[in-house]
C-alpha cells in the first residue's frame, strides 16, 4: 500500500498540473516541497512558450512603473491606493500580486509593502489601484515620494538568454505562453547543459548565455555570474544535453 506522503507528493507533482493551466490555482511564488527534497515555485510563463528542462529567469521591471512620483498623498494605515504610472505598457489584473510596492526615494523611502491585488491597466492607461497586504507605515507625500512596482520573480518568467539574470527555476514540463505551473528551484533536476567550458561533477552552476541552459561558473569567478543556482550532480555536463543538476536556489 502506498503511503500518505506518496499521495501528497503525487498531488503536487508538477506534471499533474498539465490540465487547466490557463488560470491561476495558487499565489504566484508559492513554494512547495516534496518528500524527496525537490522544491517548486508557482509561476506564470511570459509571452513565449518554454519547453521542458529549460532554465528560466525573472522578467525585468518595466520602466513605466519605476521611479514614479506619487500623484496623491497616502496616509498611514492605508491599504488601498490609486496611483499614476507612465503609459506604454499593459498590465493584467494581479500582475503585481505577490510582488511589492517599493518606496525608492524621498518621504517614506526604504519601505516595502507586499501587494495583494492590482487592477488591470491598458497600454494607454496611466491609473492603477493597488491593494496592499500591509498598511502604509510612513505617509507618502504627493509629488515628493517616489515608488516602484516590483512584480514577483515568478511572474511572466522567460527562458534565460543571458548570464545577467535572476534565476526563477527549471521547467519540469513544457509550458504554453501565458500559462501557470510549477518551476523547480531545489533538489535533483534535469536541465539543459552548456558545457563549452568543462562542467565536472560538483561544479557550481549558474545561468548561461545559451538559451535555457545552465553552465559552470568560470574560474576565476566572473563577478556578474558569481551566484550559484546549483551544482552538477553525479556526472559531467555535456554541451547541448540535458544533465542532472542539484538545484540550491530554494
Amino acid at each position: 500500500m502506498k503511503s500518505h506522503s506518496w499521495k501528497v507528493q503525487r498531488i503536487f507533482e508538477p506534471s499533474r498540473f498539465a490540465k487547466d493551466m490557463a488560470t491561476a490555482k495558487e499565489q504566484i511564488g508559492a513554494l512547495r516541497i516534496l518528500d524527496d527534497g525537490r522544491k517548486f515555485r508557482y509561476s506564470k510563463i511570459g509571452a513565449s512558450a518554454i519547453t521542458v528542462g529549460k532554465a528560466c529567469a525573472a522578467a525585468q521591471i518595466g520602466a513605466t512603473v519605476m521611479n514614479e512620483a506619487c500623484a496623491s498623498a497616502h496616509a498611514i494605515g492605508d491599504y488601498i491606493i490609486t496611483e499614476t504610472i507612465t503609459a506604454g505598457t499593459a498590465f493584467d489584473a494581479d500582475y503585481f500580486a505577490g510582488g511589492f510596492l517599493s518606496i525608492n526615494d524621498a518621504t517614506g523611502e526604504g519601505h516595502q509593502y507586499k501587494i495583494k491585488h492590482n487592477t488591470a491597466v491598458s497600454a494607454a492607461g496611466t491609473s492603477i489601484t493597488i491593494e496592499l497586504e500591509d498598511p502604509i507605515r510612513v505617509a507618502l507625500v504627493a509629488s515628493t515620494s517616489e515608488f516602484t512596482l516590483i512584480h514577483s520573480p515568478w511572474m511572466a518568467v522567460v527562458e534565460t538568454t543571458a548570464e545577467e539574470n535572476v534565476f526563477a527555476g527549471v521547467t519540469p514540463i513544457g509550458f504554453t505562453a501565458g500559462y501557470y505551473g510549477w518551476l523547480q528551484t531545489g533538489g535533483v533536476c534535469t536541465c539543459l547543459s552548456e558545457a563549452t567550458a568543462a562542467v565536472a561533477v560538483g561544479a557550481v552552476m549558474t545561468l548561461s548565455a545559451t538559451s535555457g541552459a545552465l553552465q559552470a561558473i568560470t574560474t576565476p569567478l566572473d563577478i556578474d555570474v558569481a551566484y550559484q543556482v546549483g551544482v552538477a550532480y553525479g556526472t559531467a555536463g555535456v554541451d547541448g544535453e540535458y544533465k542532472p543538476v542539484y538545484l540550491t536556489w530554494d
